[in-house]
């Protein structure tokens, strides 16, 4: 399936943005869900992965792990179900001092039907499955 120019611009823009991200800890969770995929049982894997997170030694690594795990639980909250294409989910601290917290959220649906499902936590968000529908 081919792109319009308006969709490839959008996709293009997000790309950019979240490339340009960079996390001083390994505190970025990127979250692909696949399409017919049950978005509650992505809110429940990832309440599961806040238990996980406790036990991060570094108390600001862990602390920011565990918001951008609720950020992103509260955003996908706001959908009902999966959109058709699936739907992927970007969260982290995006403040450049450590110490500081600016909590952000993206999310797309994907200009293709998704046929992976994605939970990483690292410095960079993981970009290479959208990057690939260009």
């Amino acid at each position: 399936m081919s792109l319009n120019v308006q969709d490839k611009l959008h996709l293009k823009h997000l790309l950019k943005e979240l490339k340009l991200q960079k996390a001083l800890h390994t505190e970025f969770v990127s979250v692909y869900i696949p399409a017919d995929y049950d978005i509650i049982k992505i809110i429940h894997h990832l309440a599961e992965e806040q238990g996980t997170a406790s036990n991060i030694k570094s108390a600001m690594t862990r602390k920011n792990v565990q918001s951008a795990l609720e950020k992103m639980i509260q955003h996908l909250r706001l959908f009902p179900k999966t959109p058709p294409n699936g739907l992927a989910v970007f969260t982290g601290n995006v403040a450049a001092t450590e110490g500081k917290q600016d909590m952000r959220v993206w999310s797309i649906e994907p200009p293709t039907p998704l046929n992976i499902r994605l939970y990483r936590c690292d410095k960079n968000f993981v970009t290479d499955i959208l990057e690939d529908m260009l």
